[in-house]
């Protein structure tokens, strides 16, 4: 047998030609290439949920307000082994979402949230549900959540007039009248009337916010405390007296915490400066 030893053009040209036949083996009867049909993304679809909240201690509902005003409503769709999520402003009991999910079938879990000292804090968990089905293009609705929360809180105030003490040897206050006002959108407005423990030894009855009752000189040092009350917002009036006159003033908002947390603060007066008599 005899071989020939092929010129250099011929053997490039045998290489190319073999090449271009391996690389049409997936060539059509027309002899191009298939390329393929381009991806097209598959269109995700959106959630809704409506939310209530109920007091523990009264089992009657209530607004979002009397909870925390940066409220949230925390919603985690799981799929396979993987999740997304979706956060409401818990005041408009309601909510779509933003996020578009990809099609399939979806837990989904529900949770409450306040900010404590600069955290998202759950207080609340609904019942999870399972089997929602997100279809692309389609809005779904899931079952309305019910969240079971404990609204009310404690409250610590002290009083302060001056550097000097807020009775004899200082402001000179005779006497001091306080009252207490819800201050959120209705229902949670009006008189609030709270009875007052003074560390100093006796109570103070807060019950009419249009003529409140003036008692003895408060110390500096005392704490006024209310040991339950509903949270959310509230504004608190405080007269310290001269006699007759309304020489020390106070209207402060305040916010009582749920879950039973306390808000203590000391709240400073304004003297009347310009008052005849105060001086």
């Amino acid at each position: 047998m005899s071989f020939r030893v092929l010129p250099r053009a011929e053997l490039i040209a045998l290489v190319l030609a073999w090449a271009g036949a391996a690389g049409c083996s997936s060539c059509g009867n027309g002899g191009g290439f298939d390329a393929g049909r381009p991806d097209v993304p598959v269109a995700g679809g959106t959630i809704s949920l409506a939310w209530s909240l109920i007091d523990d201690a009264t089992n009657r509902p209530v607004t979002c307000d009397r909870i925390d005003p940066n409220a949230t409503v925390f919603v985690q769709l799981s799929h396979e082994g993987t999740g997304s999520v979706e956060s409401f402003a818990c005041k408009p009991l309601q909510g779509t979402s933003i996020t578009a999910f990809p099609p399939g079938a979806y837990t989904a879990t529900a949770e409450l949230h306040m900010p404590v000292s600069g955290q998202a804090v759950t207080i609340a968990t609904a019942t999870p549900q399972g089997g929602v089905v997100i279809r692309s293009g389609q809005d779904i609705g899931l079952t309305p959540v019910v969240f079971h929360v404990n609204a009310t809180g404690r409250l610590e105030l002290m009083l302060r007039a001056g550097a000097a003490g807020n009775c004899a040897g200082g402001a000179a206050i005779t006497g001091f009248s306080i009252s207490l006002e819800h201050n959120g959108d209705p229902p949670d407005t009006g008189c609030a009337p709270v009875v007052f423990a003074l560390s100093g030894g006796g109570t103070y009855n807060a019950n009419d916010c249009s003529s409140p009752a003036v008692t003895r000189c408060i110390a500096a040092s005392e704490t006024l405390t209310v040991a339950s009350l509903p949270s959310g917002p509230y504004r608190i009036h405080i007269r310290g007296k001269k006699g007759t006159l309304d020489c020390w003033s106070n209207d402060d908002a305040l916010r009582v915490p749920p879950q039973g947390r306390s808000l203590a603060e000391t709240l400073n007066l304004a003297f009347a400066s310009e008052m005849p008599g105060c001086q």
